[in-house]
């Protein structure tokens, strides 16, 4: 209500003022100007959201009041000029209803230029080249607005006076025009730098009706000039200059219908309905821990015998060590050997029948999804821990399990460190494919831990336990996992099964859709085929996962849907109390202690903030206050970056600073997190060593030029990124003390 009554108040005040001290023919220009105002604000509310709105309207009246003010009193932009009196009362020299329409102005630029190049009337999530495409289009529809505006405000309103009249352009000069190009483009290239939408707005009544709102604004400017342009000659070059982009942008508008939002509806993942896979889990994985356990019995379930047995299935899993060791894993291991038949032979099953990929598996794009994830390397590493992992924790009834499993928010090293340990064996070179890769066999880990959380929540087969599973009393805090898990309780009615298919399908679309999600963010978005490509190896891990294949989604269009359909759903259940908060904040205060600079020790926050929208931060309580400091360097970190960025790559198609900065974030991480001598991740050798190699060979970024490698070394070590006594055999040298320090 505020950020609507205080405009409100001040275009009451305007108006008000306007009409005591001014003359009928001001008064309504100012009102005009004000209609313009909010009609616009509405518009890019209901198109972009309310953030992204206020980004907006903060870049256009600052700017353009800024621009407009450097005008009149120096000269700069637009070439030396007086305003007048007609336009009504000023701040500083410019009257306040200029600033208003810089506002409409930009906004019908910037959904006229969406709609005329990308069909939709936003520009969702642009890369630094096609949001300066849009910028550009933008500018020139506002100038040429600008081409029959300007002598009518100079001729026949009288509403600024030009110092030199000699551009050749009925009393305007060149320099203006170059100017209202300069300053429009400004305007909506940084809007999309900041707070560029992330996704197009659903189609409806409204938002049809928004999209239309500019259209109509520069139509009506068009019928204006077309009608009363002055001198005559403007009628004429408006019906062609205006007429142009207004009859395109419409005609765009007009395929913009609910038939067009309708086809993917056609893809499985669109009509897939959510609430009965709440209800579903894994079959084999269930059916194996099922075995593994045996019968549960009485209000302690299954307990002595069981455990013995879980644990020693647990310590038979550590010779899974490569997709070619689960072949005949079983046969002649000597562990399996001497261990309890029926436990070997139940989890031998589960290998046989769980290492088998699915026949539609794409060996080609499997690989280039491994070399993208290579790729990026540390700012892979950036956008799991500030993007994946938070996002996550959304879903309620996921974060209350990653809560008593293992109290993420006291162990949050641990837990990050057991999910990269799943994460870089699926996608290094290999992993999914090869028999000498690890990723199968460590996400058939992973799925068994899964079926054994599900059993021991309900304290029997998920497929027949319903309604609600009473905790189990027992005197003294539970010690162990097993013992938090059977003793914390559960109501399948209302929460579904723990770990079911809604959520294992969603924690797979946070390692792929919320990757390039963050790409395209951060302004290095891929072509559509490698994000594809991306999609679809992580489709291959959830089919080792248990995921259904209609849960998964083949493009971005079908990631984000299934993404916002299953967070909305979150979004309407109630869950008290809430383990989401604890989780995102200790994982925020985590990854802070890994910078030591004090200024930047707080970007975590606004980097996550920033990955993964406000409204998400918000309800896993990434939301705390960050120091000024802290606040100013990100933002315009973030303006800087992408601004240079956009206009070196003009040049130098590798560059980015954007990069550069992630990886050094990335760095950090992998150090404290990954790298550690003392606490190696839980991997085989034969892993962890091409691992650390792997992380070794990160150190430079191939597509930067060499200086800003070196001023990359300046921020994370010289050399090598190898942990500081090595890991396992690897053979690389170890930089010296020098340059650890620098």
């Amino acid at each position: 209500m505020l950020q609507i009554l205080l405009p409100a108040l001040l275009s009451a005040g305007l108006i008000f003022t306007t009409a005591l001290n001014h003359p009928l023919l001001t008064l309504g220009l100012v009102a005009v100007s004000v209609a313009m105002f909010w009609a616009a604000l509405w518009s890019a509310t209901v198109l972009l959201g309310h953030r992204s709105a206020r980004v907006l309207a903060v870049l256009a009246l600052g700017l353009g009041w800024f621009a407009e003010q450097m005008g009149s009193s120096r000269g700069w932009f637009f070439g030396r000029y007086t305003y007048t009196d007609v336009l009504g009362p000023r701040l500083g020299d410019v009257p306040l209803a200029i600033p208003l329409m810089w506002l409409a102005l930009c906004l019908v630029g910037y959904v006229l230029a969406s709609l005329m190049l990308w069909r939709t009337p936003v520009h969702a999530a642009p890369t630094p080249k096609s949001g300066a495409l849009t910028a550009w289009l933008a500018a020139m529809i506002v100038t040429t607005f600008d081409l029959g505006a300007d002598p009518y405000f100079v001729y026949v309103l009288k509403a600024w006076i030009m110092e030199k009249p000699d551009g050749g352009w009925f009393g305007e000069t060149l320099q203006g025009f170059a100017g209202w190009m300069l300053v429009s483009f400004v305007i909506v290239a940084v809007f999309q730098a900041l707070a560029a939408p992330r996704r197009v707005p659903a189609i409806g009544r409204q938002t049809r009706l928004a999209a239309w709102v500019p259209i109509g604004l520069y139509a009506s400017g068009l019928v204006f000039q077309v009608l009363f342009g002055h001198p005559i000659e403007i009628r004429a070059i408006a019906f062609f200059a205006m007429g142009m982009p207004t009859l395109i942008a419409w005609v765009a508008w007009r395929h913009w219908t609910p038939a067009r939002a309708e086809v993917p509806q056609a893809q499985p993942v669109h009509s897939v309905p959510l609430a009965p896979m709440g209800l579903q889990a894994d079959p084999l994985a269930d059916q194996t821990v099922a075995a593994l356990i045996g019968p549960w019995s009485g209000a302690d379930g299954a307990t002595g015998p069981a455990t013995d047995r879980l644990a020693a299935a647990t310590r038979l899993m550590a010779g899974w060590t490569s997709n070619g060791a689960l072949a005949d894993w079983g046969q002649d291991d000597a562990a399996a050997a001497a261990a309890d038949p029926a436990v070997v032979a139940a989890l031998r099953a589960y290998v046989n029948e769980g290492r088998a990929l699915p026949t539609w598996a794409d060996a080609a794009k499997v690989e280039r999804a491994e070399a993208i994830f290579m790729e990026q390397g540390p700012l892979s590493c950036t956008l799991l821990f500030c993007s994946s992992l938070p996002e996550c924790y959304v879903l309620p009834n996921l974060a209350e399990v990653l809560h008593i499993a293992g109290q993420l928010e006291q162990h949050t090293e641990h837990r990050i460190r057991q999910t990269a340990a799943m994460v870089f064996p699926v996608m290094m070179k290999g992993g999914l494919m090869d028999a000498s890769g690890a990723g199968v066999a460590q996400v058939l880990k992973v799925r068994l831990i899964h079926a054994t959380i599900r059993h021991l929540i309900l304290r029997g087969e998920p497929q027949t336990v319903r309604g609600q599973v009473a905790p189990r009393l027992q005197a003294g805090a539970p010690t162990g996992m097993h013992a938090a898990l059977m003793s914390h309780g559960w109501d399948v009615d209302r929460q579904g099964l723990p770990c079911n298919q809604i959520e294992l399908a969603y924690t797979l679309l946070t390692f792929s859709y919320s990757f390039l999600k963050g790409m395209r963010t951060l302004g290095l978005g891929l072509p559509r085929a490698d994000e594809e490509a991306y999609l679809h190896a992580w489709n291959v891990m959830g089919h080792v996962l248990g995921v259904r294949r209609e849960l998964m989604a083949n493009t971005m269009e079908e990631a984000a849907a299934l993404f916002e359909r299953i967070q909305a759903q979150a979004r309407g259940q109630t869950v008290d109390p809430d383990a989401r908060p604890a989780l995102g904040r200790a994982l925020m205060h985590t990854m802070e202690r890994t910078i030591r600079l004090p200024v930047v020790r707080g970007i975590p926050v606004p980097l996550a903030r920033w990955l993964i929208g406000p409204d998400t931060a918000h309800e896993i309580g990434v939301d705390e206050r960050v120091s000024w400091p802290t606040r100013l360097v990100f933002l315009a970190g973030r303006l800087l970056v992408r601004l240079i960025d956009t206009v070196v790559r003009l040049f130098s198609p590798g560059f980015s600073l954007s990069r550069m900065f992630t990886r050094i974030v990335g760095y950090h991480l992998l150090t404290r997190f990954l790298l550690d001598q003392t606490r190696p991740l839980n991997l085989p050798d034969q892993l962890l060593n091409p691992l650390t190699d792997t992380v070794a060979a990160w150190s430079d970024d191939p597509g930067a030029p060499g200086w800003l490698n070196r001023l990359e070394d300046r921020w994370t070590t010289t050399g090598h990124w190898l942990p500081a006594h090595g890991v396992g055999t690897t053979k690389r040298p170890v930089p010296d003390a020098k340059a650890v320090a620098s």
